[in-house]
């Protein structure tokens, strides 16, 4: 039988079948560098498309803690100045941070301990100072609030939870009790340049024979 090619690129040879072997070429080094240069440009378009979707969802997230620190320190307002004062001294922090938080005097916190009544802009501060402590610990399980925020957010410099919060930043200390952001994402967001601030012109080494010392940072000349 003479052999007939069909529509299917199949060989028909009496009953038997065969495909015809596929054609195979070594691509260029220029199609390959095209080929590579069109799969960076997508990867960078997906990394593009994943950040703005992170800013976005971050944006929501402080959004809803500010709305939930809000929520919560309404209705802790309902209780005394006095009881909210206690709950913050039982918690380790010292009436000077207290103060800090609530952004008064310390005279004035001593005041209120004293029985003499606040205003309700500074009612509202202290009870969003006990909400905040009360979130970290009840829905972050930071056993020791206190103690915790005064620990630097970051080794390079000695800016802590209370110094954040202390300006007004409950959202982004919370951020980090959750894990959800660094400390380093933190300070960028809420103290630009805070790195060239607390750049230091000494850094820690390790000598040959084991022990630490320090020696200048080197520097780029300009």
């Amino acid at each position: 039988m003479d052999e007939v090619m069909t529509s299917d690129p199949t060989l028909i040879t009496g009953t038997e079948t065969t495909s015809p072997e596929r054609v195979t070429r070594t691509r260029t080094i220029d199609e390959v560098v095209v080929e590579v240069g069109h799969l960076r440009s997508r990867t960078r378009i997906l990394g593009e498309d994943v950040a703005e979707t992170d800013r976005e969802v971050g944006e929501v997230y402080r959004e809803a803690l500010a709305e939930q620190l809000d929520v919560k320190a309404r209705s802790i307002a309902k209780r005394s100045v006095g009881e909210m004062l206690d709950e913050l001294a039982v918690a380790g922090f010292a009436w000077r941070d207290i103060a800090r938080l609530a952004r008064v005097s310390v005279p004035a916190v001593r005041r209120w301990r004293q029985g003499e009544t606040a205003t309700g802009a500074n009612r509202l501060a202290v009870a969003r100072t006990v909400a905040l402590v009360e979130i970290l610990r009840d829905d972050h399980l930071v056993s020791d609030v206190a103690s915790w925020m005064e620990v630097p957010l970051v080794s390079s410099a000695p800016v802590t939870a209370i110094d954040l919060a202390a300006d007004g930043c409950f959202q982004e200390v919370v951020e980090v009790a959750a894990a959800h952001s660094t400390g380093e994402d933190v300070l960028d967001r809420a103290r630009p340049g805070w790195r060239e601030r607390y750049r230091s012109d000494y850094e820690v080494f390790e000598a040959p024979d084991g022990e630490l010392g320090t020696r200048p940072v080197p520097r780029e000349r300009p």
